[in-house]
């Protein structure tokens, strides 16, 4: 579990040492643009980021559209793994790959607490 706070760095690297399957923890812009990171080399960051930014922009367009109010998460399923977008605070988001045996709901409540923790760090 992530309890404590430090920079975007910090909360990263605990979020992932706590979570074994997460292979790619990120702080993005809503543009996509990376702030923090601690990914694999397999993981392109500038790629990661702008895909994670633009599926959560389409996803609030869509919410807004059918009267669903903000979207704050969104999550993804794929053969090979999960993507979570979360919001870390009005100005940046938080992406995580993780592997498809991960206990998802403890990931979940982790990568909610690391949100939270950016979003009290963001100056």
């Amino acid at each position: 579990m992530v309890t404590e706070s430090g920079t975007p760095d910090d909360i990263l690297r605990k979020l992932r040492q706590d979570n074994p399957d997460v292979t790619a923890a990120m702080v993005v812009t809503p543009d996509g643009f990376p702030v923090a990171a601690d990914t694999g080399p397999q993981v392109s960051e500038d790629m990661l980021g702008a895909l994670a930014a633009g599926l959560l922009t389409r996803a609030a367009r869509s919410a807004r559209e059918f009267g669903q109010g903000t979207i704050e998460e969104l999550y993804a399923r794929a053969e090979t793994g999960h993507l979570i977008v979360v919001t870390a605070g009005p100005e940046q988001l938080l992406a995580c790959l993780a592997a498809p045996e991960v206990t998802l709901g403890l990931l979940l409540a982790d990568v909610r607490q690391a949100a939270s923790k950016l979003a009290s760090t963001a100056g």
